[in-house]
């Protein structure tokens, strides 16, 4: 009696349910952790205040070159490396300020029932079901970078939405003005 393989149970997009159970798994092992973030938010800061200091250095050494010195009154070249250079040398310093904040911050695992602080990382949920993750940070607002496929922005106490989030804790619900739109957010995690 020969017998016969019955054929994968197929789901989705053509995928076999062993095949989804396989790739659900891996993503669960491969979950971005909080210091995973902290990490990458340092690398990436590093590398680009590596990369802007040689370049300010760059521009301030164009600004004060003998051969760029203005040859008229129409000649603007020195003068606009030196505001570019000052520009330059002034973000630098935020990177510099930014870094040490993150430097300074205890990467501490957090409990379910723990307040939103400095060193967190929430996942937010609007009415309409997107997902909105975030690290608080005194320093570096704004910044983003992305972690196993989620993009991941910086919030400081100081922003409108940092403000709003700041000391809530999971399944808090609360609206914020972005735009002109009134929006409402769930805290759906806090890691």
């Amino acid at each position: 009696m020969r017998l016969h393989a019955r054929p994968p149970v197929v789901c989705g997009a053509g995928l076999s349910k062993s095949a989804v159970d396989f790739w659900a798994a891996c993503r669960y092992l491969m979950r971005m952790t909080k210091k995973d973030v902290h990490q990458r938010f340092v690398e990436k800061l590093s590398a680009e205040l590596e990369s802007l200091t040689a370049a300010t250095k760059n521009s301030i050494s164009m600004a004060t070159d003998e051969a760029h010195h203005a040859e008229s009154k129409y000649d603007t070249f020195s003068l606009e490396s030196s505001y570019l250079a000052r520009g330059q040398a002034q973000r630098v310093e935020e990177l510099r300020f930014a870094l040490g904040r993150l430097h300074a911050i205890s990467v501490k695992e957090l409990t379910r029932e723990s307040a939103i602080q400095h060193g967190s990382l929430v996942r937010l949920e609007s009415d309409a079901g997107n997902v909105r993750t975030l690290y608080f940070c005194p320093g570096g607002g704004g910044e983003q970078v992305t972690v196993d496929g989620v993009e991941v922005s910086i919030v400081t106490a100081a922003s409108p939405l940092g403000k709003a989030v700041l000391g809530k804790r999971i399944g808090a619900t609360f609206e914020i003005k972005i735009g002109r739109d009134l929006q409402t957010f769930r805290i759906a995690d806090v890691e």
